[in-house]
């Protein structure tokens, strides 16, 4: 457990030594947002409308992908009540469009898809972590500035706010974009993956996991609860900075009252410091790579309740070659406090999985990078 929490201080600790010089990277090709509309919750009791707002700021990562961090409060109502509830969600979000026929300088119009994971509270105190799932498009009409429209669907897990199954509010948004530093063709440069057959690896891992819970007395208790884990996951490089990851981990872990199977899908989203401080070298012998994490995971003796679980971590790599790699990967994974089936009550963020792998990894393909 501590090694894992040394892990991810030491991440922190390199992204604060090179925050300094990458001020302009960080704002480049990103923008703020403001919308508002009707909102539509399915819920166990019943179906009613009602409406909200959100705020989002966001960030093209290349010509095609981006990612956004989004604050919203909606106004929902049930049979029963009606209540406020507040979230705040992390997604990746993909131009298709763009993708498929590529960027025009003079095109006026934008579409996207987004996906992401948050946590969301009701007005009565019920906290969890929910999935996000989106469609939208824009227009631009002025200099850095663009009307935008999107439906998003705000999944709850089932038992959130007292459903029985999930739950989901569906919303429309209606708003305006500031775009901040734009570059209006997002061309592809010497830094960017050429295409999409392009900087695909696969990596398989096997190790440890220790479930962490409010309740555990010691060290020795800890080193008890320590069982296998494997995984198994295909990603992309995007950038020299940027990569994405999509995996299936899991097995089976153990309180002290009891072991269960799981298994964890997630999407990994990495950044690689050696690749922020020289993009013209990313397969340096050693690398450094933390990430954050979006998933679901769920018992296999009660699949019909998936949680949303958010995770973190750091990678550190060994690279002999421009195509084979070695590493050591870190990991916690939150997950809601009824993930475990134990006596002593749990508090929101009191319940999750530290993970300590060892794996090897191949880069397949044409390689943009090198």
């Amino acid at each position: 457990m501590k090694l894992i929490h040394r892990l991810l201080l030491l991440s922190l600790l390199s992204l604060a030594a090179t925050a300094k010089t990458q001020t302009h990277d960080v704002f480049s090709n990103s923008y703020l947002s403001f919308g508002a509309g009707p909102n539509l919750y399915f819920s166990t009791s019943g179906t009613a409308f009602g409406g909200g707002g959100a705020l989002t700021w966001g960030k093209w990562l290349l010509t095609t992908t981006g990612m956004r961090a989004q604050l919203s409060a909606h106004l929902a109502a049930t049979k029963e009540s009606q209540q406020m509830y507040y979230y705040g969600h992390f997604d990746v979000f993909f131009d298709l469009f763009t993708a498929i026929k590529g960027r025009n300088p003079s095109d006026r119009y934008r579409s996207y898809l987004a996906l992401g994971v948050g946590m969301v509270h009701n007005a009565e105190g019920d906290n969890d972590f929910c999935g996000v799932a989106g469609i939208g498009g824009d227009m631009r009409i002025g200099d850095n500035w663009r009307i935008f429209a999107e439906l998003d669907a705000l999944i709850h897990p089932s038992d959130f706010d007292n459903n029985l199954r999930s739950s989901v509010i569906g919303t429309l948004q209606l708003g305006v974009i500031r775009d901040i530093a734009f570059n209006p063709t997002r061309s592809r440069s010497r830094f960017e993956t050429q295409g999409f057959n392009s900087d695909w690896f696969f990596q398989l891992s096997v190790g440890v996991n220790s479930f962490n819970y409010k309740g555990i007395q010691d060290f020795e208790e800890r080193l008890d609860l320590l069982t296998p884990t494997f995984a198994f996951d295909v990603g992309k490089r995007l950038t020299s900075r940027w990569l994405i990851r999509f995996g299936l981990s899991g097995l089976y872990t153990k309180s002290s009252e009891e072991i269960f199977s799981f298994y964890n899908i997630r999407g990994d989203l990495i950044l690689d410091l050696m690749g922020l401080i020289n993009p013209e070298n990313v397969n340096p012998l050693f690398d450094v790579q933390p990430y954050v994490s979006a998933g679901i995971v769920t018992r296999l003796d009660d699949q019909s309740h998936f949680l949303f679980s958010p995770a973190g971590g750091i990678r550190l790599m060994v690279q002999p070659d421009q195509r084979n790699e070695i590493f050591i990967d870190g990991r916690y994974l939150v997950t809601p406090p009824r993930f475990a089936h134990v006596e002593t009550a749990q508090s929101t963020l009191s319940v999750g999985m530290a993970t300590l792998m060892v794996g090897y990894g191949y880069k397949m393909g044409h390689q943009s990078f090198r």
